[in-house]
């Protein structure tokens, strides 16, 4: 892991209890938002508050599972935010910052499947309809959709390791490793995605979000990051930013008028619901499309 402030942790810790002073105080995010989207508004969020807060700058931390840095984000000492999907115990013991990244295209889920295994999909018109097919869905171990997926009857397979996944679909441990609208492509262009494809008909659906955790050690972080991110959509930077990021994907979900599957979240706290209902798209207004805009498609 690649540390700005190593061999002087307790200083960094104290450096950011107080608005910075002088040179810039290192925030160490986890490695994979380094080239995410997300890293665009997480620094919008940090620069529209350095008057009150002070200068920052961002770092990133070595690769690492999501368990692994849910565990250094407690510690607080190597890692200091991260963004993932809550959970019940995620909120409780990290600093959660209430607001959707990507406006809660998260909870719009496709299937990534074996090119061959398509006709198991074509009968399923409904939730029902899937259960009783007992269609299984591999995930990561520590991913929050485990809980949610099982919750409404679904069969989930699970390794730790990301890249197995892929592997585990195309031996056909598992029928559908369901990913993100906006993770699909990323996906699929990945070399482990080796005679992997997306399904063409469904489309998963259940509320949830991308958003940031703060280890506890750092209040300030927390609220500064709340503070700017809601500033950035009241600037319009975050419709700006989605609309940049994931028009297109949006745009052919809609013109594709998959099947939508509708799920419940029961993880999902009060707060969230509220910071979706407050900054996110519902499937209503994110799947409506012109006709005429999907001529040709």
């Amino acid at each position: 892991m690649r540390l700005a402030c190593s061999g002087l942790l307790l200083g960094c810790w104290l450096a950011l209890q107080l608005p910075a002073v002088g040179a810039a105080t290192p925030i160490i995010a986890a490695d994979y938002l380094e080239t995410s989207p997300h890293r665009e508004l997480i620094e919008y969020a940090l620069k529209v508050t350095e008057a009150d807060y002070g200068p920052v700058t961002l770092t990133f931390g070595g690769e690492m599972v999501q368990g692994r840095a849910e565990q250094l984000l407690k510690d607080g000492k190597l890692l200091h935010l991260v963004v993932f999907a809550p959970s019940p115990e995620r909120e409780r013991d990290l600093l959660p910052v209430y607001f959707p990244l990507s406006q809660g295209l998260l909870g719009y889920r496709i299937c990534i499947i074996d090119s061959g295994q398509q006709y198991k999909f074509e009968p399923v018109k409904t939730l029902q309809d899937w259960q009783k097919a007992d269609l299984t869905i591999g995930q990561g171990t520590h991913w929050p959709d485990v809980a949610v997926l099982r919750h409404n009857s679904l069969t989930v397979v699970t390794n730790p390791l990301y890249t197995l996944l892929f592997e585990m679909v195309r031996q056909q441990r598992f029928d559908c490793f369901a990913r993100s609208a906006d993770e699909l492509a990323r996906d699929l262009q990945s070399e482990h995605a080796t005679g992997l494809v997306a399904e063409r008909r469904l489309l998963l659906h259940y509320p949830q979000l991308s958003m940031i955790f703060v280890s506890q050690s750092f209040p300030q972080l927390a609220e500064r990051l709340q503070k700017g991110l809601e500033q950035a959509y009241a600037d319009g930077v975050v419709q700006q930013h989605f609309r940049r990021h994931y028009g297109t994907i949006v745009d052919q979900l809609r013109c594709e008028q998959r099947q939508l599957l509708k799920l419940e979240n029961p993880q999902l706290s009060e707060a969230s619901r509220q910071a979706l209902l407050r900054f996110a798209y519902t499937p209503e207004q994110l799947l409506a499309a012109p006709a005429a805009a999907c001529k040709g498609q």
